[in-house]
């Protein structure tokens, strides 16, 4: 008795297009790499990049700007994808050509798209954490907790990022040769650089958050700086302190009124206006 041949199963087909470009991202990185660095599809990976900044920093800049309501939701699904590109805009330029300079072999559409590609995987990662922020939201709604819990996952979705263009930039170095070892301190730098440039232009772009307790505004100008807000930030939370509320103020005596009302007499600090009887 003959054994019938077996059929083997057809494969299944595998991602493509978009399906492919995250799944490269999220999973397999090394062959994104390789494609980037022999040149293939460049132009619909930046395309792709792009539209995956643009599309997943809207969505947390609105979950971000929800506490204070629907408009600074708007306002910040506009601002953070500005914020990312803008520094993309300005720190770009003068990395590409410091790698030219130290011999990188790297044309401007391969570096773009590597760097494009880490900055999509920061959104991705901004998108994913959404949810928690928004639990946060829903359940406590502390102003102060609020905008240190969004600048600690920013700038961990940005340090995600700015790894996963030094793991392409080493690749592209040890299994490709055409990106020079001494340029990755260059690149370590320019990180450092990228982060220090997003911080100025987030300051100069907020609020993001938003406080309820004042007028909708696109900008605030407050004095200080990034570090000392944060500093401040953290003050008030220890000291369990909710902006937006203001603190209930016992009575000390009461106001009659004609027909029987009474009302409770305003209440001043003892430092503003003297100690109360």
């Amino acid at each position: 008795m003959t054994d019938s041949p077996v059929t083997p199963a057809p494969a299944r087909p595998g991602p493509t297009g978009y399906g492919l470009f995250l799944s490269q991202l999220l999973s397999d990185r090394e062959q994104f790499f390789t494609e980037v660095a022999d040149g293939r599809d460049l132009g619909g990976k930046i395309a792709r990049s792009l539209w995956t900044l643009v599309a997943l920093l809207a969505l947390y800049g609105a979950g971000a700007g929800a506490y204070a309501g629907w408009p600074q939701a708007l306002s910040s699904a506009i601002k953070l994808p500005v914020l990312f590109l803008g520094t993309l805009a300005i720190c770009f330029p003068g990395f590409f050509v410091i790698q030219v300079l130290v011999g990188s072999r790297l044309r401007l559409a391969q570096v773009l798209a590597l760097t494009t590609g880490a900055l999509a995987l920061s959104a991705i990662v901004l998108a994913a954490v959404v949810p928690v922020a928004l639990f946060f939201l829903l359940t406590g709604g502390n102003y102060y907790f609020l905008e240190l819990l969004h600048v600690v996952i920013v700038l961990g979705a940005g340090l995600i990022g700015m790894v996963a263009l030094h793991e392409g930039l080493a690749f592209a170095c040890e299994k490709r040769g055409v990106y020079p070892k001494n340029a990755m301190t260059i690149m370590q730098v320019w990180a450092v650089l990228f982060a220090f440039v997003g911080v100025q232009m987030a300051w100069n772009l907020r609020p993001f958050v938003g406080d309820r307790g004042e007028p909708f505004k696109i900008f605030r100008h407050y004095e200080g700086n990034f570090y000392t807000a944060v500093i401040y930030s953290l003050q008030k939370l220890s000291k369990g302190e909710d902006k937006g509320k203001a603190p209930g103020l016992a009575p000390r005596e009461r106001l009659d009124l004609p027909g029987g009302y009474r009302l409770p007499a305003p209440v001043y600090p003892d430092s503003a206006h003297g100690a109360q009887p």
